[in-house]
């Protein structure tokens, strides 16, 4: 859950657990960092924040931020571009959730013009 939507108890016993597990800790706060990094607004900021985390990600001692960071590496114009365009591909596997879920349903159709009337149903 994001350090934002937790209440000050929770955020306290947070706290004092990760000071006590300081790998941890700091993969917290790099959940934290990317949660703050998407909700950035406009793409010249977005570059900037962009950057700056991968110069900090680059001097992290934990082997899992450095594979994080070759992958943010390889994806990053389409990372920035999420924030250029702000189009996302959430209504296509909306619909791939949804023809998958009735093709489970649809097992032992013989016809397969009543699987497409169903799943045209379903999507509209």
């Amino acid at each position: 859950m994001s350090n934002k939507n937790l209440t000050y108890n929770e955020r306290f016993a947070l706290h004092q657990f990760l000071k006590n597990h300081p790998k941890l800790h700091e993969l917290y706060q790099w959940k934290e960092r990317l949660h703050s990094f998407y909700r950035i607004k406009g793409y010249g900021r977005a570059y900037v924040a962009y950057k700056k985390m991968m110069d900090h990600m680059s001097v992290s001692f934990l082997p899992e931020i450095r594979k994080l960071r070759k992958t943010l590496l390889q994806w990053k114009e389409e990372i920035l571009n999420d924030f250029q365009s702000g189009l996302t591909n959430a209504r296509l596997e909306g619909f791939n959730c949804k023809a998958s879920l009735l093709k489970r349903r649809a097992y032992g159709y013989r016809n397969p013009n009543n699987y497409l009337l169903q799943l045209i149903n379903a999507c509209s």
